[in-house]
């Protein structure tokens, strides 16, 4: 994770913050819009999301790589590649998958799990993540899972 964070590539970089801070499922990723990011918020058909400050500029990053690799490029959608910059499809769930080099659902999992053992608050997750209170509820159930104490204990 860090070495997509941290990584030269825009899009990579783009990608695993937007999931790494957001915890966004890769359909949302990509069917993602250009005109779906704006003001430093994101609009998604659920909810609207305040980005966090390294996802807007790693964002302003990607769009300044995406219009100078792309000028002349018709598809609306927010990340493209050399095969979707020719078309009006989205990327494909293996295309982000590759791009960041591990899963985009484990990255999602694990952004939900490390607030759900942060805060312990099924309202912040749901609000965060636009989880319902039952998919929250299996997060938080983590918390007292027996081989998660055992491990915690060193047993």
């Amino acid at each position: 994770m860090r070495a997509a964070l941290e990584s030269n590539n825009p899009v990579r970089e783009a990608l695993a913050t937007l999931i790494g801070y957001h915890a966004l499922r890769s359909g949302q990723v990509r069917n993602l819009l250009l005109t779906d990011v704006r003001d430093g918020r994101l609009y998604l058909p659920s909810r609207t999301i305040l980005l966090a400050h390294p996802a807007r500029r790693s964002l302003a990053t990607w769009l300044d790589y995406r219009n100078m690799q792309w000028p002349e490029t018709i598809n609306p959608h927010l990340f493209i590649n050399i095969q979707t910059a020719v078309r009006t499809a989205p990327v494909s769930h293996v295309w982000i998958n590759s791009t960041l080099g591990f899963s985009a659902q484990a990255l999602r999992e694990d952004r939900i799990l490390d607030e759900a053992h942060a805060t312990k608050d099924i309202r912040r997750l749901c609000d965060l993540f636009g989880l319902s209170v039952k998919g929250a509820e299996r997060y938080l159930d983590t918390l007292d899972h027996a081989s998660l104490a055992a491990a915690a204990s060193g047993t």
